[in-house]
């Protein structure tokens, strides 16, 4: 079990803004030392205030790369595009001098969609300075689902991304691998409300990783974990 640091807020709100502040320290840091950095991004709609705390603060953002942690099978013209949220929430004011990959490629699906955004990835330094992801209520994170027939490869895969369809989704997904979100030095796991806080419980006492596939992220001990939770 790794070992990870609990975080708990009064409010939603401090939450954003203390993961706001820790990203940003992080991003600094990562420019001082190497000269550039990656920030990993997850969707939803759990991070947008911290992704517009985070668009005003003093970074050089042209040293700075976006990319969201999966992707919806969705042009980014679409409202459900991770890539296009990112856009929208974290590419603006300061920020809007950052760098973003896309994890859609138009006209691929499956292995040649994976083919493409692998080489995409392959471009950028690693490992990633900070990895930024959710958990959903069935314990999945960034495009990992349980319900996935496939679920065990994709957690076990050797890739980058993988593309899924899991029947709970409507849109197909392409999402990282266990083996690229944890090629990172640092991870924050960001969840509001009680219901998820039961799940991050389960998910933390052990069981099967593809029962809950946030476990991935909580059993390892390469990469240290912060959890911000509010309800």
């Amino acid at each position: 079990m790794s070992q990870f640091i609990q975080q708990f807020f009064d409010s939603r709100e401090r939450a954003a803004i203390a993961l706001a502040d820790a990203i940003a320290a992080q991003l600094r840091a990562a420019i001082t030392e190497r000269g550039h950095a990656t920030l990993v991004a997850s969707g939803g709609s759990s991070p947008l205030a911290a992704f517009r705390a985070l668009s005003a603060r003093d970074i050089d953002w042209s040293k700075v790369t976006v990319l969201p942690s999966d992707e919806r099978w969705v042009p980014e013209t679409n409202s459900a595009s991770n890539g296009g949220m990112l856009d929208r929430e974290l590419r603006r004011n300061a920020a809007a001098k950052a760098q973003r990959v896309s994890l859609f490629a138009e006209g691929l699906e499956g292995a040649e969609a994976v083919a493409a955004i692998d080489a995409r990835l392959k471009a950028l330094p690693r490992p990633f300075d900070v990895v930024l992801l959710g958990m959903g209520g069935d314990g999945h994170t960034a495009s990992l689902f349980p319900d996935d027939p496939d679920i065990e490869a994709q957690l076990a895969s050797r890739d980058d991304v993988v593309f899924a369809r899991p029947p709970s989704q409507d849109v197909a997904r392409l999402s990282l691998t266990p083996r690229a979100l944890l090629d990172a030095h640092h991870i924050a796991l960001l969840f509001f409300g009680q219901d998820k806080a039961e799940v991050f419980a389960q998910a933390s006492a052990g069981g099967e990783l593809a029962e809950l596939p946030v476990r991935v992220v909580l059993r390892q001990q390469i990469v240290p974990v912060t959890t911000y939770h509010a309800l």
